[in-house]
């Protein structure tokens, strides 16, 4: 798959003090005991040889790549960390997922029935009737896929291989006709950089309502870049076309890469793509093919391996320098969103710089935009009648717990919020109850119970 999605997760130091006084403290949430979501490389095999892979082990000149260990005992072992970490969702990527779809299944199965939900990266230029079916059987309701351009042989020059476009076409309307939602998300170079609209007016003839256009990062792997990789302006006009599209074509768009605050060129695209944050090593990691732990699937860094003693469980806790600030460049340090941003992108400075805490190539240092946030004061009024979410899953830490809905919508929480939601997890209640257990006056608890509502872990009765 060209380019996976890096899911937006809560980071405490996007809320006000008032807001995160229930939900547990900023340095509790850099401790977690697991990850919360996994990237898992099912196989390093793909059909295609895109130019931009991000795979640092891919040889760009091959198009197979052998496992390195017995598929079964991978996937067997894989299995069992994440499940034994209670990992509340998982991405399948690769490499092509759907090349090894028959062997994966059961394990996926296994997968499904702990309870985990799991989410397809594709390029979908393999699937069937028959795969969208028992895709769906899984539980699985959305596939992220990738098309370079509505120009077909541009598209198909990408990806280094003949007759990809109308291949991918087809398993997009499989998908759909199968009620698998699709979303699309376009790579973006020099090469295509033209197209951005033109290919957003055909995703959405084929009834697609989700487009996204991410620029192609550097690969870690010795090639010369240049002929791709965006400049400023190229990256600034990515993103102003992205914002023509939500206007024009009235498409959800997005871009799925984190990108430096600074790097923004106003506003606009401030509050419509400065919400994301990286989650690599934090609150998310990356099962390698290889049975290697890396922080994010554009790492190269492995910091243990699910075939070691302690497996996911001591790699997770070798990541710490990705939770704490000594990854964050220097001259960042003085900035007020610097524990948001944390400086951009570490995979990107790295292939910059050589170094994890260089400077991302997107950083300006020359403005200091405003970061969108919403008003939790104002969701939740005092006489109203509230439960929880029936649908939300938790996981015990040591600071609390985790009450998860989805992917981008959970939150860390202290043992009163935690033992307050075991208790009413049926029952409703309004925010006097809530202020009682607390003790504290509405006027404190109304801020943590707006932010509940945004991510939908509590509903309006």
């Amino acid at each position: 798959m060209e380019r996976l999605a890096q899911v937006t997760t809560p980071d405490l130091a996007s809320f006000s003090s008032t807001e995160s006084n229930m939900i547990s403290e900023r340095g509790n949430f850099r401790t977690l005991s697991a990850p919360v979501t996994i990237q898992w490389e099912v196989t390093p095999w793909c059909n295609e040889r895109c130019v931009h892979c991000y795979n640092y082990w891919r040889d760009p000149d091959t198009q197979k790549l052998e496992l390195s260990t017995n598929t079964d005992d991978f996937f067997d072992a894989s299995i069992r960390e994440i499940i034994s970490n209670r990992i509340f969702h998982v991405t399948l990527t690769g490499g092509e997922p759907l090349a090894v779809f028959k062997t994966l299944f059961p394990y996926l199965e296994r997968l499904s029935e702990s309870n985990t939900s799991i989410s397809l990266n594709s390029n979908l230029t393999m699937l069937t009737k028959e795969k969208a079916a028992r895709i769906k059987s899984i539980g699985i309701r959305s596939i992220l896929t990738s098309l370079m351009s509505s120009d077909p042989d541009k598209n198909d020059l990408l990806a280094n291989r003949e007759n990809t476009f109308n291949d991918v076409v087809k398993g997009i309307n499989i998908a759909q006709e199968e009620g698998i939602g699709v979303a699309v998300n376009m790579v973006v170079t020099k090469v295509n950089i033209q197209d951005i609209y033109q290919t957003a007016e055909f995703v959405k003839s084929l009834g697609v309502r989700a487009f996204s256009a991410t620029k192609a990062s550097s690969p870690i792997r010795d090639i010369d870049f240049s002929d791709y990789s965006l400049s400023q302006d190229e990256f600034k006009f990515m993103l102003g076309e992205l914002l023509r599209v939500k206007s024009d074509l009235k498409l959800d768009v997005d871009s799925l890469e984190f990108y430096p605050i600074c790097s923004f060129e106003n506003q606009e695209s401030v509050d419509t793509f400065g919400g994301r944050m990286c989650n690599a090593g934090k609150t998310a990691c990356t099962i390698g093919y290889n049975g290697q732990v890396r922080p994010c699937s554009h790492a190269s860094q492995e910091y243990g391996s699910i075939f070691d003693a302690g497996g996911l469980s001591t790699a997770w806790l070798n990541m710490q320098p990705w939770r704490d600030n000594s990854l964050i460049p220097e001259k960042c340090k003085d900035c007020d969103l610097s524990q948001i941003c944390r400086g951009g992108c570490r995979t990107e400075a790295f292939v910059s710089t050589g170094n994890l805490n260089g400077k991302d190539p997107y950083c300006l240092f020359n403005m200091h935009p405003n970061r969108k946030t919403k008003n939790a004061l104002s969701l939740v009024n005092e006489g109203q009648i509230l439960r929880f979410n029936n649908k939300l899953k938790y996981r015990d830490e040591n600071f609390g717990a985790i009450i998860y809905h989805s992917p981008t919508k959970w939150l860390p929480v202290d043992n009163t919020l935690k033992n307050f939601y075991l208790n009413h997890q049926y029952e409703s209640f309004n925010l006097e109850e809530l202020a009682v257990v607390f003790g504290a006056g509405l006027a404190e608890v109304t801020p943590t119970a707006g932010v509940m509502l945004q991510k939908s872990l509590i509903e309006r009765r």
